[in-house]
């Protein structure tokens, strides 16, 4: 019994240390062919940079309904202040005819007074009457359609807009029938001095045929 003992003890220790030493020298084997590794070097931490940056921010506000939007009509004149104002507009374009268009328009004046003779109407036809001269009319004609409104008894009063049109046509109607009385004049003045040549004439005429 104390003879085998031992020998089995030095079955299993053998082995183990022939491995141990089949590691060992395998181990230094490795170690001797592995190149060495350089160590990596140790880099900087990154600059870190704070920007401070403004962000918009849409916040929903409730607005108050707008208002409707009220279309107003232009303001208009008076009536009468309308009538007067539209007539020294007709009178402008008048003035602005020729002497044929003219007369179609008194024609068509003429025949509205006699229809409807109102205050626009008849001054109307006074303004084309002055405008065209002595054919549109005598003097007392005239005279006679424009004084029911400026004369003492006017049937426009002062403050009416149409008195002052009516006052602006009959003041270029004395200048036109002044303009008649001195064309007048001069026509009589050159007739009367015609007359005295033929006078003259005559006499000499008569002195001759004595002669002889």
């Amino acid at each position: 019994m104390s003879t085998e003992r031992p020998l089995l003890a030095q079955r299993v220790v053998r082995p183990a240390g022939s491995l141990l030493a089949f590691l060992l020298l395998v181990f230094v084997a490795g170690c001797a062919s592995t190149p060495e590794i350089p160590l990596i070097p140790k880099l900087p931490a990154p600059k870190v940079i704070v920007e401070t940056v403004y962000v918009p921010v849409y916040i929903e506000k409730q607005l108050p309904e707008p208002e409707p939007v009220v279309i107003r009509e232009p303001a208009r004149l008076p009536e009468d202040q309308d009538q007067a104002l539209a007539l020294l507009i007709e009178m402008t374009r008048l003035t602005q005819l020729t002497a044929e268009e003219q007369r179609r328009e008194f024609t068509a004046a003429s025949s509205a007074f006699n229809r409807e003779r109102t205050p626009v109407n008849r001054l109307r036809l006074v303004w084309l009457s002055v405008l065209l001269g002595p054919t549109a009319g005598d003097d007392a004609r005239l005279q006679g359609l424009i004084e029911p409104l400026v004369g003492r008894n006017a049937t426009l009063p002062p403050s009416h807009p149409l008195r002052s049109v009516a006052e602006l046509v009959q003041a270029s109607l004395n200048e036109r029938l002044r303009q008649v009385r001195e064309e007048t004049r001069k026509a009589e003045a050159l007739q009367q001095k015609l007359d005295a040549l033929k006078a003259i004439e005559r006499q000499l005429l008569d002195r001759e045929r004595r002669r002889n």
